[in-house]
């Protein structure tokens, strides 16, 4: 502790530290001052609710906020793929509205084989052919039933695909 003289009322007062400037009832004045300061700096309205604001701004923190994030919706958004998204097991997600789905969000792979082909057969599931999840062309898409639906089972189908696309290759190259 020491004793130390303010710099404002020349008073005497005991401080923590030896280079403290101010006394308690100066140093309140101060931060009232200041705080007074800064509301006199608010001269302009927001345009959405009308709080005061800095004279630069044109709207108050919270509606800049809200109309940032409704700028940036969808396509606005420099982060946006198109609405397709990655699941962690490698399949595609886009948003599209399926008869009998409460989810935006459809897996693209079925919503493709559907948009072809008509609904799937219950117990039915989309095959990728090739064995690449985010491959949804229409060629590389086999609908199976789920029984079959086994690495066994699947590898009739690969065999006669790689012949149908090496006498597709042939054909090119002649």
């Amino acid at each position: 502790m020491a004793i130390v003289k303010c710099q404002e009322c020349k008073a005497r007062f005991e401080a923590k530290r030896k280079d403290a400037k101010w006394c308690l009832k100066c140093k309140e004045g101060k931060i009232k001052e200041r705080s007074w300061s800064f509301e006199k700096r608010k001269t302009k309205q927001c345009i959405d609710c009308g709080k005061p604001i800095y004279r630069r701004s044109i709207r108050c923190h919270l509606c800049d906020n809200k109309s940032r994030v409704e700028s940036n919706k969808g396509a606005n958004n420099p982060n946006w793929k198109g609405g397709r998204t990655q699941t962690t097991d490698g399949y595609i997600t886009i948003k599209a509205k399926r008869p009998g789905k409460k989810s935006p969000n459809q897996l693209e792979h079925i919503v493709v084989w559907e948009e072809a082909n008509g609904i799937i057969p219950q117990g039915w599931v989309i095959h990728h052919l090739n064995g690449v999840r985010d491959d949804n062309r229409l060629e590389n898409l086999f609908a199976m039933p789920r029984k079959r639906h086994s690495p066994k089972l699947v590898f009739k189908p690969y065999e006669e695909r790689i012949k149908h696309l090496e006498a597709k290759l042939d054909e090119h190259k002649a």
